[in-house]
């Protein structure tokens, strides 16, 4: 398999233009080009880049060509770029050291929020089976040299059982310790149980430095969609929890990272740019380690209806992340490379939910259409500790990519390996999983380029 080279002297008879390039125009003689494969970025001269587009590689000075050799816009002649992407992305899956766990300490939540596809019960997860998934994950983590143990706390709404967590957070950590390996963790919560205490707590003494709270816009927007159970509003509550742990004094020092995720659809759309005014106005600009903006996704149900269409939602993006610039916010904006798409692509990556049941997405437990699916690889209280699960459902996704199997057109797409196909199941599905950066890398990478050149308050002009 190839590595990204430097090249001294170039051949350019031997090297073609890469599939995986997207460029723009940025000003009257110069364009910016991008490599998916590489993620670098190169600015070239008018003339460089017709050179380039045309096949006229051999007008193009020698130092330009070695940066694109370099960069992989220029690659060897006869390389079939697909399989080597594919290669690359199964390489650094079987090379991954660190051993991940989902865990959902209870079914339950709080919240009813509309789009959901979960069916909350008060179940929360047994010693009798906590105990055996630590024994499990002792065996797993002997198979290799793993560096460590990263845990995933979701929900449900995981703080629903915190005791459970708190248990199996010391069981773990104990673990963890014996073995000589790090210990890490996450946390998916809708907030309304993250008190500062709680905050601190999770963070000094669980180990979970990254968390994740969903802010669907402002009250006006949030509360018709995301209310308590009981009926009460929910955005105030989650609100003055957030404003309370970034106001302690060392908040930076504690080395947590809080993003805040705001799910839209077509009837909330119109709240992103409120919502940012107002966290703006309580200087969460300064506190967070990023926001962004996810479009609403069936979870087992039609919720994805209500979605924006592919291109509204990039088209809006644009416009969300100038007003973050605007606000002081730092977000993202080019795609990096995706070589581990989700768990499901994972060799060893489990999820265990409050009543024992095992998946490999985090998308189907509790949500009664994916009961006899086979996502569902079986329940911690009948299978043996040393069980293995080979070829689970839809882990062979590069494969499937790859060899073209389903007519999905990631295999033709030039965003492939930044995005690793977006999300198989909603393939399976028959729903498009196309990101947003698929609309919208053209507009992105101008956006990057002014930054560059002119930094952000150019933007702001």
């Amino acid at each position: 398999m190839n590595t990204f080279p430097l090249i001294l002297k170039v051949n350019p008879m031997n090297y073609k233009l890469s599939h995986y390039t997207v460029s723009t125009q940025v000003s009257e003689d110069k364009y910016v080009v991008f490599s998916t494969r590489s993620c670098k970025v190169l600015l070239l001269q008018k003339e460089n880049y017709h050179s380039l587009m045309n096949g006229h590689f051999e007008k193009i000075n020698a130092d330009i060509k070695n940066q694109l050799i370099t960069a992989v816009i220029l690659v060897p002649l006869f390389e079939d770029e697909l399989t080597e992407i594919v290669e690359e992305n199964k390489m650094m899956i079987e090379a991954n050291d660190v051993l991940y766990q989902v865990i959902q300490p209870s079914s339950n939540c709080q919240l009813g929020c509309d789009y959901c596809g979960q069916q909350h019960t008060k179940n929360d997860l047994q010693a009798k089976d906590y105990e055996k998934l630590i024994e499990r994950l002792k065996y797993k983590l002997s198979l290799k040299e793993y560096k460590g143990l990263f845990i995933g706390w979701f929900g449900g709404e995981p703080l629903m059982s915190l005791q459970t967590l708190r248990k199996v957070t010391g069981k773990l950590k104990e673990l963890t310790s014996d073995l000589g390996i790090g210990y890490s963790a996450k946390i998916t919560t809708n907030g309304l149980a993250l008190k500062k205490n709680i905050f601190l707590e999770l963070v000094n003494e669980h180990a979970v430095k990254t968390i994740e709270v969903t802010l669907d816009g402002t009250a006006e927007f949030h509360d018709k969609r995301r209310f308590v159970k009981s009926g009460e509003n929910s955005f105030d509550l989650i609100f003055k929890n957030l404003v309370d742990i970034f106001s302690i004094e060392n908040y930076k020092d504690l080395g947590a990272n809080i993003s805040i995720r705001c799910n839209v659809d077509s009837t909330n759309y119109q709240a992103v740019v409120p919502l940012l005014q107002l966290m703006h106005e309580h200087g969460f600009q300064d506190k967070i380690s990023f926001f962004y903006v996810a479009p609403i996704h069936s979870w087992g149900n039609e919720a994805h209806l209500v979605s924006l269409e592919k291109e509204t939602f990039a088209e809006k993006e644009i416009e969300w992340i100038l007003e973050q610039y605007k606000y002081g916010f730092s977000p993202s904006i080019l795609p990096v490379r995706n070589h581990e798409l989700c768990m499901i692509t994972s060799l060893d990556a489990e999820l265990i939910d409050a009543y024992g049941n095992m998946y490999n997405c985090t998308e189907v437990s509790y949500v009664p259409v994916y009961e006899n699916t086979p996502y569902k690889i079986g329940n911690i209280k009948d299978i043996e500790i040393d069980q293995k699960f080979n070829s689970l459902h839809l882990q062979n996704w590069n494969d499937i990519v790859h060899t073209d199997q389903k007519g999905y057109p990631c295999y033709t797409c030039k965003m492939f390996p930044v995005c690793g196909g977006g999300c198989p199941k909603s393939w399976e599905e028959g729903i498009m999983a196309c990101p947003s950066n698929k609309f919208n890398i053209q507009d992105k990478l101008a956006i990057n380029y002014i930054i560059q050149e002119k930094g952000t308050e150019y933007l702001m002009s």
